[in-house]
């Protein structure tokens, strides 16, 4: 896998998030991303964060227009103040032309903060006034008091709220759904409560999760219940942490390296049960596959066992490449082998060679733009440099005393070898 070649797939994400972009002038669900291809009307609030942030890859490599990106990204931030939220926090899907929340979707925790890492990153970067009054108001409007709780002497967030009756993820009383008791994809959270009025939380809510450590063929680690990849791969698109611990010498990042390797000895052994598995592939994450958006993951996990179908996700490949570049390269090139996994805007979300071969003909933008933001920080680190130097995120970790390790330095601190 070439420097060139990467580049390619760079611009081709970006091409997928201006075309499943609802870009048209005056309409109240301007910067409303897709969800995925096979549903067009249907926008994912999480996109959005992608979408910002290709953005600033887009005109830091010449892809985009800055002052048209700007734009983009200006007005954005007005629909993100429009759209139906509960204390700040926003309903997970949305109609893509109006706005309004679809159905009964939750008011969820972790899809507005991915949103908000969209922000925070174009606020970085295009320092604009009006872009940065608008994420102030979008910043200290989230009310995370209100989703915080306490539960077995710990203090701990919701993960979502719904008011609606058997609405979604509503399995009794409607209202507070689930909490972040466990280790998974929300670290982002805790650096902007740090950052913010309620700054007195952070470290309480920090130190409220679980971390609980599991070993797979020698390599231990601080695992998700369901140890799904993404999990470890999500806050570190914009979370450049590979020279930093908290306050108990953890690295999240060598954390995400671990679990890397560990799905990847996990992958040679699910080899003698799916062709999928055959070396380069590798990885458990959620993804398309034959039967529709499922959740996989390796080991160890709740359930003692991996959790696949011989589904392979590209995103979960292409993801790692900031913890172990040389297995993501690998499995990169052997993707290019397969025709039918190509599509308009690069690799489709997942493939499946056990028995009868079969290849996903959708595009999932959070997929999508997980796989954009780690290409980008491996070759250039761009999201990382202006995440990472926005105000809110520098008190955020201070708060939280997240220190550089070793005179390493941050932001921008992964850079390609090709």
């Amino acid at each position: 896998m070439t420097k060139e070649r990467l580049i390619e797939l760079e611009k081709l994400s970006i091409a997928y998030f201006l075309d499943h972009t609802n870009l048209r002038e005056g309409s109240p669900g301007f910067g409303l991303v897709m969800d995925h291809t096979l549903k067009p009307n249907v926008a994912s609030i999480a996109a959005t964060g992608f979408m910002l942030s290709a953005l600033v890859i887009g005109v830091k490599r010449h892809n985009l227009d800055r002052n048209h990106a700007k734009h983009i990204a200006e007005e954005t931030l007005k629909t993100m103040l429009r759209l139906p939220h509960q204390q700040g926090f926003i309903a997970h899907f949305l109609d893509m032309e109006t706005g309004l929340r679809i159905g009964s979707t939750e008011y969820s925790t972790i899809d507005t903060a991915l949103m908000l890492c969209g922000a925070l990153t174009v606020d970085s970067f295009f320092q604009d006034e009006s872009i940065s009054i608008l994420t102030n108001q979008l910043m200290t409007r989230m009310n995370w008091a209100w989703l915080t709780h306490e539960k077995n002497n710990k203090t701990m967030f919701y993960m979502a709220y719904n008011p609606d009756k058997g609405g979604d993820y509503v399995t009794g009383k409607p209202g507070f759904i689930h909490q972040w008791d466990m280790y998974a994809e929300q670290l982002m959270m805790y650096v902007m409560v740090a950052g913010s009025v309620y700054h007195h939380l952070a470290i309480p809510l920090y130190e409220g999760f679980e971390r609980k450590k599991g070993s797979y063929e020698g390599i231990t680690y601080i695992y998700s219940p369901g140890n799904s990849l993404f999990v470890y791969q999500f806050p570190l698109a914009w979370l450049d942490l590979k020279d930093v611990v908290d306050r108990d010498g953890i690295s999240w990042f060598d954390n995400a390296v671990q679990a890397t390797l560990a799905h990847e000895k996990a992958s040679r052994v699910m080899a003698n049960h799916y062709a999928t598995f055959e070396y380069p592939f590798f990885g458990f994450s959620a993804s398309d596959s034959p039967k529709g958006y499922r959740v996989f993951g390796g080991l160890p996990n709740h359930e003692g066992h991996v959790r696949n179908d011989g589904t392979a996700s590209t995103f979960a490949m292409i993801g790692s490449l900031p913890f172990a570049p040389e297995l993501s390269l690998k499995a990169m090139d052997a993707m290019d082998q397969l025709p039918k996994l190509w599509g308009p805007y690069g690799y489709y979300d997942a493939f499946n060679l056990h028995q009868t071969p079969w290849f996903s003909q959708r595009y999932i933008s959070i997929n999508k733009g997980l796989e954009l933001l780690m290409m980008n920080a491996y070759l250039y680190g761009d999201v990382y440099e202006y995440f990472m130097k926005h105000p809110w995120i520098i008190r955020g970790m201070e708060v939280l005393q997240w220190k550089k390790r070793n005179g390493g330095k941050t932001p921008s601190s992964i850079k390609s070898t090709l």
